[in-house]
């Protein structure tokens, strides 16, 4: 199942029968609900517009495959967000390789100020860029955070504060830079 533009390719192709009690209903009511969320933090973490398919596709395919081993009962966002950090750590990294034996890169046509944000947030240190990410992006809370990542709420709230500084002057440099 795949969310977005519908490919005529595939029109008359459906999904195989599931057996009763496969237990993949839930699956496609997880994948329906957090789709955009998916979406939204990979471009967060830097995954560039032209690799966001692949990549979404791949956290959804690390649920799949490990399905009988999640917990379902607790929040499944952090879970997603521990996969989809993986997943844009690995995407950026296989973009930069290409890119380093010649492929060119991708255009990719986006607003002036999410390109200056998104670059900003590159000039961040992963464990600051996370914790921004979460807190101010997504909305979670310090304590939410420090459950997340297995950190102390104090941390999470000195990184927040470091992140958001750093974040701010890295902004005020890519400007003066594009003046």
């Amino acid at each position: 199942m795949t969310k977005g533009l519908p490919d005529v390719q595939y029109a008359g192709v459906k999904e195989p029968d599931r057996l009763p009690g496969s237990g993949l209903e839930a699956f496609d009511a997880i994948y329906e609900r957090e789709f955009d969320y998916v979406c939204r933090t990979l471009g967060r973490l830097g995954v560039p517009s032209a690799d966001l398919s692949d990549a979404v596709h791949e956290v959804f395919l690390v649920l799949y495959r490990r399905w009988h081993e999640v917990d379902r009962e607790r929040p499944m966002r952090p879970w997603l967000f521990g996969v989809a950090r993986r997943v844009a750590r690995a995407t950026r990294r296989q973009r930069r390789d290409r890119q380093l034996v010649g492929e060119p890169a991708a255009p990719v046509v986006e607003t002036a100020q999410r390109d200056l944000l998104w670059s900003a947030l590159r000039t961040l240190g992963e464990e600051r860029r996370v914790v921004i990410i979460l807190h101010d992006l997504e909305g979670h809370t310090g304590a939410e955070i420090a459950a997340m990542l297995d950190l102390s709420v104090n941390t999470i709230h000195s990184r927040l504060r470091l992140a958001r500084a750093d974040l701010m002057a890295a902004v005020r440099r890519l400007r003066a830079r594009n003046e």
